[in-house]
């Protein structure tokens, strides 16, 4: 059958003339879902090909009929049994009814999943062929499996071809099982790239700049050669076809600017491994920038003159000494930076990990949210310490100005000269042997100051406990005050003079100490 109007012809002769009312009703139910099938572009034959044969659905009708007719019955002439098999069985049919309702709405958006994604395969397969000249494992195997799957949703649309279809299917499951057997046998399911050096060449020394960015992990450090030779870079390591060839073709001249394996969606079979980039940088040479962008890798950078030092570094180590820049911008996500004996104005951003900076001249800003920063032996004229939870500790320092908050961590302040701000909310300030003018305020936590010298200093807490020990051979005047906690100040008899401290707190205790050796 072939038209609507055939199929209903033979709907019709199956049911009895005294039920022909019920059978026009059916009629109209039947050309309306033809009529929106029509529309949503699906032709007769298909919707006709999806019905149930006419015998099914009369038989279901006069089932549920029999049923009907037992169930209001005055006398007990059907027997139970016969009424609960009937029963029973029009649940079934029912059922069934429903479950092919399901499977026709689901199979289409199922089709259509699997569409998608053999096309995102197909398309990874041609364009690692195109750029890489390689053939990708994992998405070949996928697309033949898939294949299969699409073939077995397909063959209920093609009742003609269904023995070939199914055919086609066993076909391209054998192949996908097969190849997925040869590339995990020859070690090719992701793409591992081609081995590779290359040593890059700048013309000139005059305004040279280097800049790289790259996806993968890779291990870099700085050479300093003789001020005779020319800037160059080195690149050693596995690296796609489409790299290299960037590499190869790229012009080199005062600047070197790459940017390597890229991440993106077509990368996701992709695995390079390790590589490694020196920069060789002539001694005596200012570099215009300094530039390095990178997801994963370690950092060895030494003896490097820019005017602009930027490292962003999501994990690895970064160690950095002499390193002499206008300008200099460090951000790690996970890992730890180390820099040495180094002048520039820094600006360091970590989210863990431990920041280390001893011996540097210049101004410092750091934003920290978890990890742990030791700063030591600077020359600065402002500083600026930003941390959350985690813990700072600055020692032997020289600066106009410092400005330390955290929010929940700990400040500590040692054997630092200038004008010092410490604040917190909920953790710990300690304050040692510090000189100039010195504030800290709290709002919960403790705070700790340990004095041999004068200082002239204001200290405040909200409800949190003050401790202040003093050298009594430095003693200074010290006035201390709380409203609801407890007092204690071994200072209080001293007189006014240059140098006062003064220590308030609202809620929490206060206590003045003589500093006992």
């Amino acid at each position: 059958m072939s038209t609507m109007e055939e199929y209903l012809d033979k709907l019709k002769a199956a049911f009895a003339e005294e039920d022909i009312e019920e059978f026009n009703e059916l009629k109209e139910d039947l050309l309306e879902q033809l009529a929106v099938c029509l529309e949503e572009g699906q032709t007769e034959a298909e919707v006709v090909a999806r019905l149930a044969s006419p015998q099914e659905i009369a038989a279901d009708y006069y089932a549920d009929l029999s049923l009907d007719a037992a169930i209001n019955a005055k006398t007990s002439v059907v027997p139970r049994e016969e009424i609960q098999d009937v029963f029973i069985q029009t649940q079934k049919k029912r059922m069934q009814r429903v479950l092919k309702t399901a499977v026709r709405v689901l199979k289409p958006l199922a089709l259509l999943l699997l569409l998608c994604a053999f096309s995102f395969f197909l398309i990874y397969i041609v364009k690692e062929l195109y750029e890489e000249k390689n053939l990708a494992g994992i998405p070949l195997v996928f697309c033949l499996l898939l294949s299969a799957l699409i073939f077995q949703l397909l063959k209920s649309w093609f009742y003609e071809k269904k023995r070939v279809i199914n055919y086609l299917s066993a076909i391209t499951f054998v192949l996908g099982l097969g190849t997925l057997l040869v590339f995990s046998l020859t070690d090719r399911l992701l793409y591992t790239g081609r081995q590779y050096y290359k040593e890059i060449k700048l013309s000139s020394s005059d305004h040279a700049s280097f800049r790289l960015d790259s996806d993968a992990d890779v291990e870099i450090t700085t050479v300093e050669v003789s001020s005779a030779e020319k800037p160059s870079l080195m690149v050693k390591g596995r690296f796609k076809e489409s790299d290299i060839q960037k590499i190869e073709t790229g012009t080199y001249k005062k600047k070197v600017d790459l940017t390597l394996d890229e991440e993106n969606i077509f990368d996701t079979f992709t695995k390079t491994g390790r590589s490694e980039v020196m920069f060789f940088i002539p001694k005596g040479t200012i570099l215009d920038d300094f530039n390095l962008k990178l997801t994963q890798g370690d950092l060895r950078l030494l003896d490097i003159q820019t005017k602009n030092f930027d490292l962003d570094l999501e994990s690895g180590d970064v160690y950095a000494k002499n390193i002499i820049a206008d300008e200099g911008h460090v951000e790690s996500d996970f890992g730890d930076v180390i820099i040495e004996e180094s002048a520039m104005n820094l600006a360091v951003k970590s989210e863990s990990g431990k920041t280390v900076i001893t011996g540097m001249l210049g101004d410092l800003a750091i934003e920290g949210s978890r990890g742990l920063s030791i700063l030591k032996f600077l020359r600065s004229e402002n500083i600026v310490l930003n941390n959350h939870s985690g813990r700072m500790i600055l020692e032997d320092t020289e600066t106009k100005k410092l400005k330390a908050t955290a929010t929940d961590g700990q400040v500590i302040v040692k054997r630092t000269k200038g004008d010092l701000f410490m604040s917190n909310e909920e953790g710990k300030i300690v304050s040692e042997e510090n000189q100039g003018n010195l504030q800290m305020k709290n709002i919960s936590g403790p705070i700790i100051s340990i004095q041999d010298s004068k200082v002239n200093a204001r200290v405040s807490s909200k409800s949190g406990f003050i401790k202040w020990l003093q050298d009594p051979n430095q003693a200074v005047n010290i006035e201390a005050s709380t409203e609801t906690g407890e007092i204690k100040n071994d200072f209080a008899t001293i007189p006014s003079g240059e140098y006062t401290v003064k220590v308030q707190s609202k809620t929490g205790d206060v206590k003045i100490l003589k500093k006992v050796e």
